[in-house]
């Protein structure tokens, strides 16, 4: 599948990511996190972009971990759970970060 190239800009500094998911996909993440900053900046009152990224951080993963531990009190395997790996999605995603956020190759870092 071709990488497409995805602009985020979120708490600060926009940057590109290089994946291979759907543009309209990588909208609707980034809409659903701004949606879930506004609601945590509200809630907590935390202006700070970093103070926010690692709030939302936290209750995403503590998000994750409860589905988890609700798909095996319920049988079913991590992996199972929703059709989806979620260690390879994470390992994918990190790739991902780490492609972009490498300098191009014909060019040296500044």
């Amino acid at each position: 599948m071709a990488l497409n190239v995805f602009n985020v800009d979120l708490v600060g500094p926009t940057f590109a990511i290089q994946t291979d998911e759907s543009l309209d996909y990588m909208q609707s993440l980034v809409f659903r996190l701004r949606e879930r900053l506004a609601s945590l900046k509200g809630a907590t009152r935390v202006t700070d972009p970093l103070r926010l990224s690692v709030l939302l951080n936290i209750t995403l993963m503590d998000e994750l971990q409860r589905e988890r531990d609700r798909a095996l009190e319920g049988g079913v395997e991590p992996r199972e759970a929703g059709g989806a790996d979620f260690s390879a999605i994470a390992a994918r995603l990190i790739a991902d970060l780490d492609r972009s956020l490498e300098p191009p190759k014909d060019q040296s870092p500044s």
